[in-house]
């Protein structure tokens, strides 16, 4: 009598065991799986958003000895793809004096958004070169409006004087989905004279 009790009992312990085990892998088969994707989910979906606030950089460090191009070539550039929204950008190059030319060198940058330069005064933005043998920095920034489609951004540099010596220079570039910011290129407004 002992002997059938003691079998029904090993039963509905194992019976126990397998279903409190079976149940286990189930949450654990469908929890874990699941918790990971929530967690990721949000940074997923931010990415893959045409809302979302992105950027890019790029960076060069080779040296461009004896630079001496007389029209705006790039120096470093960026290609990218957006949604419609506005890029601020932000670009600065190192430079020096080149000293086996002569005269002095004078630099100028400007901005190239798909192709369009953008400030439109044929010297962009001059970067005085000493000739005492220290460098310069110049820096330019923009913020322009672009519609959804790939963009290519450049850093583009001439030589106005006798020639430079190009170190690092770099792009950081945001793009965000709502903003405000003129067309390019932009116009250069009359000059006013500040002194009182």
């Amino acid at each position: 009598m002992n002997a059938p009790l003691t079998a029904l009992r090993r039963h509905v312990t194992s019976g126990r065991v397998g279903l409190v085990l079976g149940l286990f892998a189930l949450v654990v088969a469908l929890g874990l799986p699941s918790q990971a994707s929530t967690d990721a989910a949000p940074a997923a979906r931010a990415a893959a958003s045409p809302k979302a606030i992105k950027v890019f950089g790029a960076a060069r460090t080779n040296n461009i000895d004896d630079f001496t191009e007389p029209t705006f070539t790039p120096i470093v550039a960026k290609k990218f793809r957006t949604a419609k929204g506005y890029l601020a950008i932000t670009a600065t190059v190192a430079v020096q004096d080149d000293a086996s030319f002569s005269p002095r060198g004078q630099l100028n940058i400007n901005l190239r958004v798909d192709g369009k330069k953008v400030i439109k005064d044929p010297f962009g933005v001059e970067v005085t070169n000493l000739d005492d043998g220290t460098g310069s920095i110049g820096t330019i920034t923009a913020a322009v409006p672009v519609e959804a489609r790939r963009h290519t951004v450049q850093l583009v540099a001439r030589e106005t004087g006798g020639g430079s010596h190009i170190h690092a220079r770099q792009l950081s570039i945001v793009y965000t989905p709502q903003g405000s910011a003129k067309n390019i290129p932009v116009r250069p407004v009359a000059e006013r004279d500040l002194t009182r």
